[in-house]
């Protein structure tokens, strides 16, 4: 009993550890003073207002949404289709290119934008939105792998055997057989490869030297100056986030039900 208490008490002191940031920034973010203070002595929407009339707020925000919505699209696709030719190789080459398809997850993010800064240079492509989509999407990918990969398993190849023996191709038979039962984990995935791109920022930092994503241009307003806008976008970050990452995990744990269920 005591070690369940001492447990449960370590458990909300982590938890309490984590949300002290979001706890502090939310309340500053209906602040109407003109500058960032806790508690505030003021309230209102003022900065909120301010974010949604600023125009250059907005076209980065605009600009993450774009990135975000291209690299999530490229890595659930690219991350689908590595899953269904993974699931055809033997164990041990598969092991070692699950291994490849999943390197970005573990290589630190600074080491992967000073390698894709690199390759730019090269290649006359720093300051391009192309760029940073495909970096992106490279860093999105390995959860495209392992949680579609995980509803990929649970599923039964006999369908899709089945679907060919009367004569779907390849195709076909994928698109009738398999895909209706990972699509709740495809859809997931995609949420995730989102956010992965949509909060990322040292990446953008090597690349996006004149065009400013949001991560960037927060973390620009926080080098010169104390912005309280900062504090309102801060909190519907937090707030759109979360709600993403239900949904994400609900669709996750909903395919994972399905596969289950005889």
């Amino acid at each position: 009993m005591t070690r369940r208490l001492v447990a449960a008490g370590l458990f909300a002191l982590g938890v309490l550890f984590l949300f002290f940031p979001i706890l502090i920034v939310a309340p500053m973010s209906f602040s109407a003073d003109r500058f960032l203070g806790f508690p505030p002595a003021s309230w209102g929407l003022t900065w909120y207002r301010a974010y949604f009339t600023d125009p250059v707020w907005l076209a980065a925000t605009g600009r993450s949404l774009r990135i975000a919505l291209l690299a999530s699209l490229i890595a659930t696709t690219a991350g689908t289709a590595a899953v269904v030719g993974l699931g055809r190789v033997r164990p041990r080459p598969r092991a070692a290119l699950t291994g490849l398809f999943l390197a970005p997850a573990i290589i630190p993010n600074i080491i992967i934008a000073l390698g894709v800064f690199i390759l730019a240079l090269r290649i006359g492509g720093t300051d391009s939105e192309i760029t940073l989509v495909f970096a992106h999407a490279t860093l999105g990918l390995p959860f495209v792998v392992m949680i579609v990969g995980a509803a990929y398993r649970q599923t039964d190849p006999a369908l899709e055997r089945a679907a060919r023996v009367f004569g779907a191709g390849p195709l076909r038979a994928f698109w009738t057989a398999t895909l209706p039962a990972i699509l709740p984990a495809i859809l997931a995935a995609a949420i995730f490869a989102f956010f992965v791109s949509f909060d990322e920022l040292v990446v953008a930092l090597f690349l996006m030297g004149g065009a400013e994503t949001l991560p960037v241009r927060i973390w620009n307003d926080l080098r010169f100056e104390i912005n309280p806008t900062i504090a309102a976008i801060s909190t519907l970050f937090v707030i759109v986030t979360a709600a993403a990452m239900a949904l994400a995990e609900f669709l996750r744990l909903r395919a994972t039900r399905r596969q289950g269920s005889p």
